[in-house]
């Protein structure tokens, strides 16, 4: 969220620090910066600050109001509250809600308004943070949103036909939105409507019916409560994303509502000083209630593993904006209605420990204590494991995803990774064709793969087994070795598991299932892992690489090694660094007292495509410096 400093300011007593000492603050204490921008804002200069709020403190931070009071308590500044006037209530009430997934809804109806571009005060501190200016009364609801946090909208009241409900879709039913998408509705859609039509998509977009334009004379300004469930699910599946559903989604509480539209309405009598405020219809069944939170002097210390006054303590919780009572050494903290996610103690004493610094709690280590009784599944893949390593096989671990199977995934990555697999055996196929394509690089003559996975079915998720081998040259009877030598492998792992398991064979791999319906006793003793088999990993490439071969005669004197190392030194060191493998002996015979030898050498880079007149030039390098020698390159 991107978050200008001269609109905090108007939250804080104190005149704001350098730049430089807020972004400490909210590095160390509350949020991640995305980046901090040095902007005009008219004629004056102002910075914005994009943070990066996390889900867990969305509640509140998503606001300039509620970014202001959390870095009052970082710095120890003043918060400054904004004295607004809540509305009348209206007890004629036009407005039904009809689902329990609006736990609120305020409304109030203004008249005598003429509707105008917004004045550049207003226009610049939303362009200041990315927001478009529409108009006088647009903009004000999305500036009393990014001030508050309370998603607001507007409605042209003289196209609003009769009392409005909020309720859930019907099956089929249709709204064209403000920004011209028409969306097909479900039946656990929550919508606006009046008695003639759909007006919004509750909490996520305005409809085209009763959109706000410049001709607009009377407005419907609605502040609602919405369940964030319900919200989240529909604005993924109508594919709408906006500062609105993202409030919603994340959770705000319900007591918002009349502090968002009072902050909107206080801005429109600023800009449209004829205009007339009616009363406020607001609905709801209960409001939440506020909440107590008990935690004791010896649990912040012992968590948090530092010594911290009980003064200091409830000048932290203080500065939160929570009311503290301290006796028999238990605080008793009433959080403000915003921090929904201050509900047990260890939420009280995170917030203590992040605003007194957690630079100050001092690491220990835990002890912990264990019996070593594993699962016997556990126990079995493990064996199975050290089995297929023991007998030079590779573990893979292959995608969950693929392009077909029992089991739809609701907003799948890409196109091709929409179901849950329902084998393992294509990604085993695959991994053996891509290894034997990379069977230069990798020096390999044959290829011998693994994996343990989960699998899914209609009838449930089930733990599979499959190993391949290949060849990655032509050798005589390939397919029949290779059966062979699988059901061999097969027969010995049977032998040292002490079970025989079912199983299907295919022309270069065997498939064992349900891996986990195996009855068998194992001891962790069973499992023979030598100290140091860790092997570090060290990142390859994705890039293409390239093979170039050099045959050539030199005298029968003339050892491997000699001819190795020249073409090794002939490199400089850019090539050198493209040189993956190599120079590597393929071929050698005698022929008239001469020798020919053949080398390989694979080029490759970490982060681009090589080109064959970048290899070409290194090769020939390599060329002159063995005719330097004498040798013939054939």
């Amino acid at each position: 969220m991107k978050i200008l400093k001269s609109w905090l300011q108007d939250y804080i007593e104190e005149t704001l620090p350098d730049d430089e000492i807020i972004s400490n603050a909210f590095i160390s204490k509350s949020s991640e910066i995305e980046s901090v921008e040095k902007i005009k804002v008219g004629d004056k200069d102002d910075t914005v600050f994009d943070l990066k709020v996390l889900p867990d403190r969305a509640h509140y931070m998503l606001s300039h109001r509620g970014v202001a009071y959390d870095l009052c308590a970082c710095l120890n500044l003043t918060f400054k509250p904004r004295d607004l006037e809540i509305p009348k209530k209206d007890t004629d009430l036009k407005i039904k809600i009809e689902s329990e997934l609006c736990n609120r809804y305020s409304a109030v109806y203004i008249s005598n308004i003429t509707n105008t571009a917004s004045p550049d005060w207003l226009k610049n501190r939303l362009e200041a943070i990315g927001a478009r200016s529409i108009n006088s009364i647009v903009d004000s609801t999305n500036f009393a949103m990014f001030d508050t946090g309370q998603p607001l909208h507007a409605f042209d009241a003289d196209k609003v036909s009769g009392n409005i409900s909020i309720r859930l879709a019907k099956d089929g039913e249709k709204i064209e939105t403000l920004d011209g998408k028409n969306i097909l509705l479900k039946s656990h859609h929550l919508i606006i409507a009046d008695e003639e039509g759909l007006l919004a998509l509750a909490g996520i977009k305005g409809g085209k019916k009763a959109e706000v334009t410049l001709n607009t004379k009377n407005i419907i300004i609605e502040s609602a409560n919405f369940n964030s469930v319900s919200i989240r699910k529909t604005s993924a599946e109508v594919g709408i994303h906006n500062d609105s559903s993202k409030r919603f989604e994340n959770e705000i509480s319900a007591h918002l509502t009349q502090i968002g539209i009072s902050r909107c309405l206080d801005t429109i009598e600023k800009l449209f000083l004829d205009c007339k405020i009616g009363l406020l219809n607001d609905i709801y069944k209960v409001l939440p209630e506020s909440w107590t939170v008990s935690v004791s002097h010896l649990q912040i210390e012992s968590i948090l593993n530092l010594s911290i006054s009980e003064k200091r303590i409830i000048e932290i919780l203080e500065k939160l904006q929570c009311k503290v009572s301290l006796e028999n050494k238990i605080y008793k903290v009433i959080p403000s209605f915003e921090r929904l996610d201050l509900i047990i103690a260890e939420d009280i004493i995170d917030e203590i420990g992040r605003i007194e610094g957690l630079d100050k709690v001092k690491s220990i280590i835990p002890k912990v204590k264990t019996n070593n009784i594993f699962d016997k599944e556990f126990l079995l893949i493990e064996k199975i494991k050290d089995f297929f390593v023991l007998k030079g096989f590779s573990e893979i671990i292959t995608r969950t995803f693929a392009d077909k199977g029992d089991i739809e995934v609701s907003y799948p990555m890409a196109s091709d990774k929409g179901f849950l697999r329902t084998n393992l055996s294509n990604g085993i196929s695959n991994s053996l064709i891509l290894s034997i394509k990379n069977s230069p690089l990798l020096g390999l003559e044959k290829v011998q793969i693994f994996e343990i996975g989960k699998v899914f079915s209609k009838t449930g998720e089930q733990i599979d087994l499959c190993f391949a081998i290949d060849y990655t040259k032509k050798i005589k009877n390939k397919d029949i070795t290779i059966k062979n030598e699988l059901e061999l492998i097969k027969k010995i792992l049977e032998s040292e598991i002490g079970i025989k398991f079912d199983s299907t064979i295919a022309s270069n791999y065997i498939y064992i299932k349900n891996l986990e319906k195996i009855n068998i006793d194992l001891d962790l003793n069973s499992i023979k892992i030598d100290k140091g088999s860790r092997i570090q990993f060290t990142p390859f490439s994705n890039e293409p690489f390239i093979v170039r071969d050099i045959a050539l005669f030199v005298e029968s004197s003339v050892s491997t090694e000699e001819v190795g190392k020249v073409i090794k030194e002939s490199l400089n060191n850019n090539a050198n660094e493209l040189l993956v493998k190599g120079p590597d002996l393929f071929d050698q015979f005698e022929k008239e007292n001469k020798k020919s030898l053949a080398f390989r050498m694979i080029f490759q880079s970490m982060n681009r495509t090589l080109t064959d007149d970048e290899i070409n030039k290194i090769m020939g390098k390599v060329y002159e410096s063995v005719k330097e020698k004498g040798w013939q390159v054939r």
